[in-house]
């Protein structure tokens, strides 16, 4: 993907007005005037420039905060030649997001109507900006469609995204939570990629085949009950609540099996943390009965086949290496 920003940071950066640019961009978005301020670095630029995308989806969203800003201030003929430069620099940014915005639209519904949409809102503004915002209300007025196209531009592809989410992740508190919520995220901003990722990177995310594998346990327990014990050995305690059961349906079994084999070191690691999970289900003795099951289907080449799903996991999901569009309940 072509990187529309870069040419906007050098015009901004070369530009004489350069600082009064930065100090009007800023009020504009954080409603507070820096007077004392030093030239930006590239990246701080990119930053500020992301930020504004997101706090005004469109141009005319931008010109009529421009115009009212300025109108706040003691040198407003002045500064109403900077927002006509700034509006000059940006209105090709906002002309060339116009088709992936449209898509990211498309995508961004079937986010605003799911349970966790404040969550999901929370980590894509902490993920394309960089900190994490508390603010209810902010939270609420920031369009999702521009954050998912701010998300696209700074991880140009899926292996980009998974990575970035994941390092995001696993700086907070809650990161099994969060992961769930990434999780989510992918699988509805994947498609807009397109196959535009290198050729490499889809060689390394091909799935292993674990078809032997999931024939055997299909034939002796009850699939839906297996990933709920899985699910439990990964992440938290099923407490077969109606958001655990939403939770559960990001995940595949395929899935669930790969990242569980890699967090194990050993069978007999896999086969105690499987017990201890399923003695503290809900109707214990019947998870307790899957356990053999599981131990038994995964058993040989143990080891071979948790190092090359360690390959594969470098490259792909961050909470599940089955692409999680192609997971579906059991029932």
């Amino acid at each position: 993907m072509n990187d529309p920003i870069a040419p906007i940071v050098n015009q901004f950066d070369q530009d004489p007005s350069a600082i009064r640019i930065q100090k009007l961009l800023v009020y504009v978005c954080r409603n507070h005037w820096e007077s004392e301020m030093s030239l930006f670095d590239a990246s701080q630029w990119r930053s500020l420039i992301e930020e504004v995308r997101i706090a005004y989806p469109t141009l005319d969203q931008l010109r009529s905060r421009l115009t009212h800003q300025i109108g706040t201030l003691n040198k407003s003929k002045e500064y109403a030649a900077i927002g006509q430069i700034i509006l000059s620099v940006l209105e090709g940014l906002y002309a060339e997001g116009a088709v992936t915005m449209v898509s990211a639209s498309r995508r961004s519904t079937k986010l605003e109507q799911d349970i966790n949409i404040h969550r999901i809102k929370k980590l894509l503004i902490y993920t394309c900006k960089k900190y994490w915002e508390a603010n209810s209300y902010i939270i609420e007025q920031t369009a999702l469609p521009d954050l998912i196209d701010t998300l696209i531009k700074q991880y140009p592809t899926t292996a980009e995204l998974r990575s970035g989410l994941n390092k995001m992740v696993k700086t907070l508190n809650k990161s099994v939570e969060y992961a769930l919520i990434a999780e989510i995220i992918i699988r509805e901003v994947e498609p807009l990629y397109g196959n535009d990722q290198p050729a490499d990177n889809l060689a390394l995310c091909d799935p292993i085949d674990l078809f032997d594998v999931r024939c055997a346990i299909l034939k002796s327990v009850n699939p839906l009950q297996t990933k709920v014990l899985l699910f439990s050995s990964v992440y938290y305690l099923f407490e077969f609540c109606e958001q655990d059961w939403s939770n559960l349906k990001l995940y595949s079994l395929d899935g669930l099996l790969r990242t569980v084999v890699i967090q194990s070191a050993t069978i007999e690691e896999l086969q105690q943390l499987l017990n201890s999970k399923a003695s503290q289900l809900r109707d214990p003795d019947t998870y307790l009965e899957i356990v053999p099951v599981l131990i038994r289907s995964l058993k040989k080449d143990y080891n071979d086949l948790r190092q090359k799903l360690q390959q594969v996991s470098s490259v792909s999901s961050l909470a599940d290496t089955t692409i999680a569009r192609s997971t579906r309940a059991f029932s």
